[in-house]
C-alpha cells in the first residue's frame, strides 16, 4: 500500500473499502464493509510512512489494543487490530455525523449550553479512560465526533 488512498471498491483483508473518511497523523481512515458480516465499519490503516517505522507501528498497536479496553459509550468502539500484507490496521465502529473542529469551523462559537451538551459526555469519557491508566495526550475538537444516531440524537464520542 504506498499509495496514499485505496479506491472504492477495493479489498483488504476481509472489507471492502467504500470511501477515505479523513486522514490524521498515524493513519488513513476509510468506511468499510466486512465481506462476510456486511457490517459497516471504519477502518484505519497505518500511513505508508509508519508502516517502515517499528516506533510508529508499536504505537499504533498500543492505540488499538488501549482503545479496546475501553467500554464507554462516548468512546469509539474498537471492534479488531490486525496486520495485513505489512499494513497495519484497526478495525471501529463506524460513524456519522461530523467532529466538533467541523461545526465550530461552520457555526463559530456555539452558546454554553450547547458545548455543555457536547463537553460533559467527553468529559466523562476522558474521566473512564484515566480511571484505567490511558492518558488521551492529544484531545481537541477534531477527536470529539458528534455522532448521530438513527433517531437524530447526538451523542458525542471522542476518537484517537
Amino acid at each position: 500500500m504506498e499509495s496514499s488512498h485505496l479506491a472504492a471498491g477495493t479489498t483488504f483483508s476481509r472489507y471492502a473499502i467504500v470511501r477515505v473518511i479523513g486522514e490524521g497523523g498515524m493513519g488513513a481512515v476509510y468506511e468499510a464493509t466486512h465481506l462476510q458480516l456486511k457490517r459497516r465499519v471504519a477502518l484505519k490503516l497505518l500511513l505508508p510512512g509508519g508502516v517502515r517505522n517499528a516506533e510508529a507501528r508499536a504505537r499504533f498497536f498500543r492505540e488499538g489494543e488501549l482503545a479496546a479496553r475501553l467500554d464507554h459509550p462516548h468512546i469509539v468502539s474498537v471492534l479488531d487490530l490486525g496486520i495485513e500484507g505489512d499494513v497495519p490496521f484497526l478495525v471501529m465502529e463506524c460513524l456519522d455525523g461530523e467532529d466538533l473542529s467541523t461545526l465550530l469551523t461552520r457555526e463559530g462559537p456555539l452558546p454554553v449550553h450547547t458545548l455543555v451538551e457536547i463537553l460533559l459526555p467527553v468529559c466523562a469519557a476522558v474521566a473512564h479512560a484515566h480511571a484505567d491508566g490511558i492518558v488521551h495526550r492529544d484531545l481537541k475538537p477534531a477527536n470529539i465526533f458528534l455522532s448521530r444516531t438513527r433517531s437524530g440524537e447526538v451523542v458525542p464520542k471522542l476518537l484517537d
